[in-house]
């Protein structure tokens, strides 16, 4: 193990900060950063590929555990750092005293998908990692996120993916590499102008969610490649759902459709 690092100076440290100031400096570095003992556990029980691990002495005994776990391992670089500068590097209020720089690689999409989630100009780090984790919950085979959509790498969304990134494809694409993916298959975009109620759709057959932003909803390359278009009926008088709210809403129509015996237990 590496002697305990207390310089801001130092070459992981920043790093650290690097990956964590923009898109381009992850895409730059093949690389992003996780923070707390779940996530952390989540990436190497998948053997996710680690460049190094921080921790501090806060580190809870769960998170000890893990450290132990690691270190046999051929390879992983794991140091320790002062709480102060792992206070500096966190992008959290609260620190859990690890985090993790790993290379980012994107889980294959299948070949024949049952139901992809086409997020369109989703801008909120929040929303993206919800919307992640609703998808990953649900079985979805696959996350396509189109130009002008957050980087699902980004430290907010991968801490609100709650390791959905390790086991979810998840692939930023060009408009004509969507295109290519989702050739055939019918693309449902929720339309508040649509007569068409959700339920009504015919989910049993392969399809893709067309998911549009917060704030203007799809973009025109979206509205162009839907081939449906459907309403989520509200009673209320709000005039739109939270982005990841109206995912989660479908993602349940489709399960219910496709899934109809599915009992609690």
């Amino acid at each position: 193990m590496s002697p305990l690092i207390t310089s801001s100076d130092n070459n992981k440290v920043k790093l650290v900060r690097k990956l964590h100031t923009s898109k381009k400096n992850r895409a730059t570095e093949n690389a992003f950063v996780a923070e707390g003992v779940r996530l952390i556990e989540e990436a190497t029980a998948v053997h996710w590929p680690v460049d190094f691990i921080l921790y501090d002495e806060t580190l809870s005994s769960r998170g000890q555990t893990l450290i132990e776990s690691i270190e046999p391992q051929p390879g992983v670089d794991i140091a320790q750092i002062s709480p102060q500068l792992m206070a500096e590097i966190s992008d959290t209020q609260s620190p859990q005293g690890i985090l993790a720089v790993l290379r980012r690689q994107a889980v294959p999409l299948p070949v024949e998908p049952s139901l992809l989630i086409l997020a369109d100009q989703i801008r909120d780090p929040g929303n993206m990692g919800t919307l992640l984790r609703t998808a990953e919950a649900a079985g979805a085979d696959g996350i396509l996120l189109s130009p002008g959509t957050v980087d699902a790498f980004a430290p907010k969304v991968i801490r609100a993916g709650m390791g959905a990134h390790f086991h979810l494809p998840i692939h930023h694409k060009t408009w004509d590499e969507i295109k290519a993916v989702v050739q055939g298959l019918p693309v449902y975009l929720a339309d508040s102008a649509s007569t068409m109620p959700l339920w009504e759709a015919n989910f049993h057959l392969n399809c893709v969610l067309l998911i549009g932003g917060e704030a203007f909803g799809a973009s025109p390359q979206g509205e162009q490649l839907a081939t449906q278009r459907l309403s989520i009926p509200m009673r209320g008088r709000a005039e739109s759902l939270n982005a990841a709210i109206a995912a989660g809403i479908l993602i349940a129509e489709v399960l219910r459709q496709r899934h109809p015996h599915i009992k609690e237990t």
